[in-house]
């Protein structure tokens, strides 16, 4: 729920979110980063807004943080997992 409410709140005024990369902190309630920026970017006629973030560094950003925290992306994590998936308008992403 944290992405969905963190949306929701950037929908209603915030201009900020807090955010974790790989889940790190998520126990806290904070949003998956890519989630919420990718959101953002794909939806701007929605959201009217512009985070500001390079999206071409996420995945690399995660991949580091991986790296150095020694915790592996779960295979099926949206945006940053190592594993194709199909998006609900039928895009394969992959790593």
């Amino acid at each position: 729920m944290a992405v969905a409410n963190s949306l929701q709140a950037v929908k209603n005024g915030a201009r900020q979110v807090e955010c974790t990369i790989n889940g790190i902190g998520e126990r806290a309630g904070n949003a998956s980063l890519e989630e919420v920026v990718m959101a953002i970017k794909t939806r701007d006629d929605f959201y009217k807004l512009n985070t500001g973030i390079d999206t071409t560094q996420i995945y690399k950003t995660s991949r580091l943080v991986s790296e150095m925290t020694g915790f592996i992306v779960q295979p099926n994590k949206a945006i940053v997992g190592p594993t194709p998936s199909v998006t609900n308008q039928g895009f394969i992403r992959t790593a």
